[in-house]
């Protein structure tokens, strides 16, 4: 929706294990390029592999970097990020480092959340809408704001560039084999050692480990809950021909 599409030039940030760079190399194809930035080496290792078990690896590369250190002389036709400003501690400052390396014209997008509100409905699910809520708490006690997809908006504005289109969903789920309950599970689990710290802890009785995401979906099928998750906001713009 956005506009990426063959051939294009993509710098990919935030990039983790690579889920984003592999969309983006799928869209551009092999006439096109991906360099996917991440601080975390190791991370950008196991995208490496991924690049080559997808056959794409000629095309996509990565390159450990800090965002606000990152420098390079290529200019790209798209900037894309997802899960990545709300970690900034300015994002704003971010982007607009960002755009030294962003041809006039080019396309900004970024993918962010918002999981502030417990998010099940009639008849509730109590025990979804705990873990979610430990979940959100988590984010916003390490800094991380839980609701910045609300708020992504502002990011581009700060940084010199025309206010976004932003599209908003959210994915609906409940009964058997609903993806929601591995999504949550499993974020829950990867912040889990730090809950502790964090003056948190997981609801007597339940582990952070992978039976969490089986208690979710057998608490929801008994409730007969209706559950809802994030909020996706999706926002994209394109660069001025006047903003360096």
């Amino acid at each position: 929706m956005a506009g990426l599409g063959p051939g294009m030039r993509v710098l990919e940030v935030g990039s983790g294990m690579g889920d984003v760079a592999l969309l983006a190399a799928e869209m551009v194809g092999p006439k096109g390029h991906v360099l996917g930035v991440d601080r975390d080496a190791a991370a950008l290792e196991n995208a490496r592999e991924r690049a080559r078990q997808h056959g794409c690896s000629s095309w996509v590369s990565f390159h450990p970097s800090a965002l606000d250190e990152f420098n390079t002389a290529d200019q790209f036709d798209a900037i894309v990020g997802r899960y990545v400003l709300l970690y900034q501690p300015d994002p704003g400052v971010t982007i607009r480092h960002l755009l030294k390396f962003l041809k006039p014209g080019g396309i900004v997008v970024f993918h962010e959340l918002d999981f502030t509100d417990p998010r099940s409905s009639d008849p509730p699910c109590a025990f979804w809408d705990e873990i979610y809520a430990l979940l959100s708490e988590a984010f916003r006690r390490a800094g991380n704001p839980p609701d910045y997809g609300r708020r992504v908006a502002k990011a581009f504005v700060e940084a010199g560039l025309p206010f976004p289109t932003v599209l908003a969903e959210s994915l609906a789920g409940g009964g058997r084999g609903s993806y929601l309950y591995p999504w949550i599970a499993n974020t829950l689990i990867s912040v889990s050692p730090r809950l502790g710290e964090m003056g948190l802890a997981m609801p007597p009785g339940v582990m952070a480990d992978e039976t969490l995401a089986k208690r979710l979906e057998e608490e929801a099928v008994a409730s007969g809950s209706q559950i809802l998750g994030p909020i996706q906001f999706g926002a994209w713009t394109r660069k001025p021909f006047n903003v360096t």
